[in-house]
């Protein structure tokens, strides 16, 4: 079906003019994003946007569905219906005249509003002990730098720092190093004890090339996940934050520690976890989440695993989510800024979306609940309560 075909059939189907068949047709492309996608593809973003909720709305009546908007909604006059329906046939008519006659300034307009944003990726930037800084996305396999006895190299998408004679001293291993991921970035690292880390967007962690003495000690701000490497007689401790130590022997366990997050979560997979906070240590079982907030101290609850470790699979999972906080997630990882108009106190959601797809793709399953909408501009979101 081409283009100029398939806005004649929703022009037919909004008039009512439609058969069984046709309406079987455009419900499996209203709800097909990607067969939507590739028909609307030269389309102006805004003509798109209009068509969908023309479409959606007749749909929802068809279905006899009902949404759970802000405001009750009366049901619509015959008046109100035959605007509706003007509008309609109005609106096909621009997006058909708009695609045809529009000149070199829209054309040139249209083709930056349809660029979409793609994912984040692995990406991230390596400042050495001595200040020297490397682009990890630029920079070769290989070794990146030799400190004492031990040297930091690349592998694949990942660091991997190893020490050529353990027994050894050497003052250049206490020297810190640091590796900072960017918004729209993730990467991950595995430290001289064996220790894997893996870091999401917007996040920095702060490491020794060897480690020495009687402790393992690291410095995290953001959001990282740990595979600690067992050493009975040296604990592995996390500075977060400069706010609270996450003390382990060995044990794999998530930490959010966000600067723009009220609170510090520390979620236990495996092992055991000691939260040392304001000379008091509370320890947490597998399966459980120790929450620290300012107000309240360090409380411990049950987690949902999954929901905490979609980032590392590559997933966002939402249950019951508050839209402010999904933003920031979505900020972080796509790289976008976000402004919000309304209220978004009870705009909350539910889902389970690839981090793998591109911003709209996202963006418009989250439009579908309508309890919201959004305008990209460049890297830029608004969000616009309904």
């Amino acid at each position: 079906m081409t283009e100029d075909q398939y806005l004649s059939l929703c022009e037919k189907y909004l008039r009512g003019e439609h058969t069984p068949e046709e309406e079987i047709l455009i419900k499996k492309y209203q709800f097909d994003n990607g067969l939507l996608d590739e028909h609307l593809a030269n389309i102006d973003i805004a003509d798109q946007e209009r068509l969908r909720a023309l479409l959606r709305h007749k749909l929802q009546a068809s279905l006899h569905l009902q949404e759970a908007p802000v405001v009750k909604i009366r049901r619509w006059s015959y008046a109100a219906a035959a605007a509706v329906l003007l509008f309609a046939s109005a609106g096909i008519y621009f997006i058909k005249s708009n695609k045809k006659g529009q000149d070199n300034q829209v054309a040139i307009t249209n083709n930056i509003a349809k660029k979409d944003i793609g994912p984040g990726s692995d990406k991230a930037v390596l400042t050495l002990a001595n200040g020297n800084t490397i682009t990890l996305g630029d920079a070769q396999n290989g070794v990146l730098s030799k400190q004492g006895n031990a040297a930091i190299s690349k592998s694949g998408n990942g660091i991997v720092i190893s020490k050529s004679d353990e027994n050894k001293k050497h003052d250049a291993d206490n020297a810190m190093n640091t590796i900072a991921i960017p918004r729209g970035g993730k990467y991950n690292i595995t430290l001289a004890d064996g220790t894997k880390v893996w870091l999401n967007s917007a996040s920095v962690l702060s490491f020794p090339a060897a480690f020495s003495g009687t402790e393992r000690k690291v410095t995290l701000t953001g959001e990282a996940y740990f595979e600690v490497a067992k050493n009975k007689t040296m604990p592995f401790k996390i500075d977060v934050n400069g706010k609270e130590v996450v003390e382990v022997l060995g044990t794999h366990f998530n930490v959010s520690a966000y600067t723009d997050e009220q609170s510090i979560s520390t979620t236990l997979l495996e092992g055991s976890v000691k939260i040392n906070y304001q000379n008091r240590s509370t320890l947490i079982k597998p399966g459980q989440m120790a929450v620290n907030n300012p107000n309240e101290g360090v409380t411990v609850k049950q987690a949902n695993i999954e929901e905490v470790m979609a980032w590392k699979n590559d997933s966002f999972i939402f249950n019951n989510e508050n839209i402010t906080t999904i933003m920031k997630k979505i900020s972080r990882w796509y790289d976008v800024d976000v402004v919000f108009k309304g209220d978004m106190t009870n705009v909350n959601f539910y889902g389970n979306y690839s981090r793998s797809k591109g911003l709209a793709s996202l963006l418009k399953n989250i439009e579908l609940v309508n309890k919201v909408r959004f305008i990209t501009e460049e890297r830029r979101v608004t969000v616009i309560a309904k």
